[in-house]
């Protein structure tokens, strides 16, 4: 028999949250006074950004280091407005963050009540499941279906809405709300007519890649990887979201490829006669605009979600299954060919011959008058086995995702799309992980949540935030400067000389200048030695050209 009893929605909310483990709400606090005092009564620690946007975003962070459900929260109107804007990087990297929102109270529908927005029309694009509580006793139910449907399945973002008049009303509470959140893993079962297939054609091939995506990451499906490669002799090359499932020091690894890329992985791809993609929607990023790998050969895909598969390279060769599942099977299948041996040496040396040129470039930055993402993180690389790096878009992952190497899984964290998403991300991967988080993030993202330094100082959150200050949108720059015949608009792309080391102080952490060597090594050993916060702005030649094809068609890249 259901034991009932009388108790307030907030409190029904906070007792669902408490049994399905939500251990942490991310928000910026507004209004629904008596979801706070319920979260508080059940031992719920509520974590308050700067702004809705950063709150989503240190959900984000947290969900994808911990593997747990991110929960946050935006107030009726435009803090719900916040909410949805923030939660595309949650959708594009298939995080399981989890927006509850206040709406408009009931008796004020249609109304012209101040702030008042048709919520459920603007959250639609941006999750997996977007609800709304029609009466109170609807709502613990409704929140327990978003946490659900958030880790089931393709993880994503899921939404409910609660009108701000229903927290605290009372609600006839069940013992069933307290109840954990029973998740039934269900995984496609392989289809061994399909294995049977792939192993044909993997067979057949004479220039084979396993290329890793994303799926692989959330699968944790690394070792899987290693060891089709092995028993295969594939050579193994990685999206930017696959590479948290690599391991750089792997023999068979030969690099990142897409528009953010290493230009002798992107080379080898388009080479390649037959790939195994596993956990890849094979996007245009991934893809360098679906032109690698080339569509003469043989695909492969591997994915849990079957609306992967839809794509432009369909049809390709579908294996509706678990990472893991798929990838032992294959590699229990294969063999290693003679035939194929020719080409795993071609992918080593081109790979070797590409790190080699990396190295010398890394040196020649380090001497340079004028610092560059390239010396920097050849300096930070010294930290690579200790550390949870977290990028963020644009130039700052097309860096750190070529350039960095992975030595331990899921290490590496980066901004699918959404720029400024890296700091405060950073302080709920840190949330999340015992070992240091290092942010790399550029002078336009930072200032996106510069505020949030303080958000980490109070939260005693010991990031390392990196800011590479061109003091410019250099992206910007270098398309008008390469691609625009030099018709470089500064009035659009330039900021003014800020210090975000005093910045940095100034909210509470510890902030260091950087613009030679020698000061960057004193201070990141500072930074990476202290139990505080601590910002390096780190002054970089705007001139530093990135790891992207955006300019192939205009110059050669040797990197």
């Amino acid at each position: 028999m259901v034991q009932e009893s009388n108790k307030n929605l907030a409190d029904e909310l906070a007792n669902t949250l408490k049994a399905c483990d939500v251990e942490n709400f991310f928000m910026l606090t507004g209004g629904d006074q008596p979801l706070w005092i319920a979260l508080r009564d059940h031992g719920i620690r509520m974590l308050v950004g700067r702004s809705e946007a950063s709150a989503v975003y240190m959900a984000d962070g947290y969900a994808r280091a911990s593997r747990k459900i991110g929960v946050t929260y935006g107030q009726a109107g435009p803090g719900a407005a916040n909410v949805a804007a923030a939660l595309a990087d949650s959708l594009w990297a298939q995080s399981p963050v989890v927006a509850l929102t206040g709406s408009t109270a009931t008796n004020a529908v249609h109304a012209n009540e101040y702030q008042a927005l048709d919520q459920a029309t603007i959250f639609a694009p941006v999750t997996k499941w977007n609800g709304a509580a029609a009466t109170p006793q609807d709502a613990p139910r409704l929140l327990r279906h978003a946490l659900h449907t958030a880790v089931a399945g393709s993880p994503g973002p899921t939404h409910l809405d609660v009108p701000k008049d229903f927290f605290a009303r009372e609600v006839k509470g069940s013992a069933r709300t307290g109840e954990p959140l029973h998740l039934v893993a269900q995984p496609p079962v392989l289809d061994e007519a399909m294995l049977a297939k792939a192993l044909g054609k993997l067979e057949k091939a004479q220039r084979p890649v396993l290329l890793v995506g994303e799926g692989a990451r959330l699968g944790d499906a690394g070792a899987a990887v290693a060891s089709l490669s092995e028993a295969a002799g594939i050579p193994i090359m990685a999206t930017m979201g696959g590479k948290p499932a690599v391991l750089s020091t792997h023999d068979n690894f030969c690099g990142i490829v897409g528009r953010y890329s290493s230009v002798a992985a992107n080379r080898l791809l388009a080479e390649a006669d037959c790939v195994i993609a596993v956990g890849s929607r094979l996007g245009g990023l991934s893809t360098n605009g679906y032109t690698i790998p080339s569509p003469a050969a043989d695909l492969i895909q591997i994915d849990t979600d079957p609306t992967a598969f839809i794509n432009p390279y369909f049809p390709a060769l579908p294996v509706h299954a678990d990472a893991n599942t798929a990838l032992n099977a294959l590699a229990a299948g294969a063999t290693a060919r003679a035939s194929q041996a020719g080409w795993l040496d071609h992918c080593r040396k081109e790979a070797a011959a590409w790190a080699g040129r990396l190295e010398e470039r890394i040196a020649s930055d380090g001497e340079a008058s004028q610092l560059t993402p390239f010396a920097i993180l050849g300096e930070l690389r010294k930290h690579a086995s200790e550390i949870a790096l977290v990028a963020d878009t644009g130039y700052m992952a097309a860096w750190t995702g070529v350039v960095f190497p992975i030595e331990r899984y899921d290490g590496f964290f980066r901004a699918v799309g959404s720029l400024g998403w890296a700091l405060p991300a950073s302080l709920g991967v840190q949330l999340a992980r015992k070992e240091k988080t290092v942010c790399i993030i550029g002078d336009g993202g930072v200032g996106y949540h510069l505020a949030d330094i303080e958000t980490a100082v109070r939260y005693r959150l010991p990031v390392l935030v990196l800011v590479f200050n061109n003091s410019s949108l250099a992206f910007e720059y270098h398309e008008q400067k390469y691609r625009w015949n030099g018709n470089v608009v500064h009035e659009a792309n330039d900021f003014g000389t800020v210090d975000y080391a005093a910045a940095a102080r100034a909210l509470g952490a510890d902030g260091y200048r950087v613009q030679t060597r020698q000061q960057l090594v004193d201070a990141l050993a500072k930074g990476m030695a202290s139990d505080r916060p601590c910002v390096l702005d780190i002054v970089i030649d705007r001139e530093a050209f990135p790891p992207v094809t955006n300019f192939d068609a205009v110059m050669e890249r040797t990197l």
